[in-house]
């Protein structure tokens, strides 16, 4: 055991907030459908926690709904008082209390387990807090259901020395409370120290970039409160009911940032893989020297190209979307943290900076960041509207063109059919069967005279048909010039 696991604390308490949607809208990631949280979710919760604990649990849930906001116990206390439900381990050695809510459209859990102070006899090893954690029941899930926002543990404890005026003496302590609390095997892969604020006379440390996934961060929202004397608890107990709302806001606001990250990569990976397809597309087709109409293959290539960019289009859209839902998300949650973090100063009587510089740095950092991104990704869009007409006005020229090829052939060939009707018509004036008797073999007769005859007519027709097409088509041009 390391010098610091030896390390002595006093009156140790850890609570634990978490929190996941249980209606509105919530934009899954997976392909698989799933559903939003049940409160069978908040019971299986708690089931685990207790059992952990071996702490049989009696708790019941009800079952109505009488409003957005409300407890979720059953007991026998009036209902304008908070329901929650006290337990002792069997040991003796801890006890607690759950608290589960319905806040707006999330259900919100809270648990409490300490060891009682005993003055004289509430020392704790810093290396036994494993026994806080029995199963690892509080390790966050490493795959979390849709809706799901996260959770917060907060341990507090109680330190039998003067309070150091550099808080940064004692992150060695802050961080082995974590390493022996989870077990962890390899501190280095342990979320570095992200900020540590005073806090009612004692030091909050925290740990967890509120930007970090599960992936970079397993751990959660995780809070060390060291304490010098009795004042600040006293405080918090004016203002601990604000707590869950406050972090409720912290974990929607974190979590909304986080979806955004995924919405920005996406748009971000379509822009650039269309860049590189519009490209080839523009060398191809419009930078191409030669004229002429497109070929079949052509055509057919353009034609599947629009399709797919209008699909892409439409998931390029929802992916602002999703951005923009995002921001607006930010911005409402962090107006209610702001609100309710001064419902909570107002009850304490007393500043709570450690907690209100979330809402001036990260909280606006957010909304300012996807702000950009939407700014940003308006030429991604420009982009893919100049793609989708481009192509179309490739296909409508090559269309146009066609159509004119065709109408001037139906007028060649109808000039040709009108002089082969002349040249039949007046076959009989110029072919005199009693003259040309000896200029011709026996097997001429007046029909194939005729017929030789429109047929020289019909290629003289033809021939003035693509010269008065050519002449008309000419002066279309120069008109349209001009």
């Amino acid at each position: 055991m390391s010098e610091i696991s030896a390390s002595i604390i006093y009156a140790p308490s850890l609570y634990w907030f978490a929190y996941r949607y249980c209606e509105g809208l919530v934009v899954a990631k997976g392909d698989k459908p799933q559903p939003l949280a049940s409160i069978d979710w908040v019971e299986d919760r708690y089931c685990d926690i207790l059992v952990a604990f071996d702490v049989p649990p009696t708790f019941k849930l009800r079952s109505d709904r009488p409003s957005r906001h409300y407890d979720l116990l059953q007991t026998e206390e009036p209902a304008t008082n908070r329901q929650y439900e006290y337990f002792t381990t069997p040991d003796e050695q801890l006890e607690g209390f759950l608290y589960p809510q319905r806040l707006h459209d999330t259900y919100a859990l809270n648990f409490n387990i300490f060891r009682p102070e005993n003055p004289g006899n509430d020392s704790y090893r810093v290396g036994d807090l494993a026994k806080f954690n029995p199963k690892n029941c509080f390790q966050p899930p490493s795959e979390p259901p849709l809706g799901y926002l996260g959770q917060t543990l907060l341990l507090s404890a109680y330190l039998a020395e003067p309070r150091p005026k550099n808080p940064r003496k004692l992150d060695d302590l802050a961080r082995q409370c974590w390493l022996d609390f989870f077990q962890v095997e390899t501190p280095e892969t342990f979320p570095s120290l992200y900020r540590v604020r005073p806090l009612f006379g004692g030091y909050l440390y925290e740990y967890g970039n509120p930007k970090a996934d599960v992936t970079e961060n397993p751990y959660g929202h995780l809070l060390v409160w060291l304490l010098f004397d009795d004042a600040p608890t006293v405080l918090m107990e004016k203002c601990y009911w604000e707590l869950p709302e406050l972090l409720l806001y912290y974990h929607k606001i974190s979590q909304s940032f986080r979806d955004s990250r995924t919405f920005y990569n996406n748009a971000d990976r379509i822009v650039t893989e269309n860049e590189i397809d519009l490209n080839q597309l523009k060398a191809k087709y419009l930078d191409r020297e030669t004229g002429g109409t497109l070929s079949v293959a052509d055509l057919r290539t353009l034609q599947s190209t629009l399709k797919t960019l209008m699909k892409t289009a439409l998931t390029y859209s929802q992916q602002l979307r999703n951005l923009e839902y995002a921001r607006n998300t930010i911005a409402i949650n962090t107006k209610n943290y702001q609100t309710t973090l001064d419902r909570a100063e107002q009850l304490a009587q007393h500043p709570l900076e450690a907690l209100r510089v979330f809402h001036h740095k990260e909280a606006i950092a957010f909304q300012d960041q996807i702000s950009a991104d939407l700014n940003y990704f308006k030429q991604g869009t420009a982009l893919l509207d100049t793609a989708i007409n481009s192509i179309r006005g490739l296909v409508d020229i090559d269309r146009a063109d066609r159509d004119r090829n065709l109408q001037n052939t139906i007028a060649i060939v109808g000039v040709g059919l009108g002089f082969a009707a002349v040249g039949s018509t007046i076959s009989p004036f110029l072919i005199n069967e009693e003259r040309d008797r000896e200029l011709v073999s026996e097997y001429w007769q007046p029909f194939g005279a005729a017929l030789l005859l429109s047929l020289v007519f019909a290629g003289v027709g033809i021939v003035v048909g693509g010269i008065l097409a050519k002449l008309i088509q000419k002066w279309h041009d120069k008109r349209d010039r001009d």
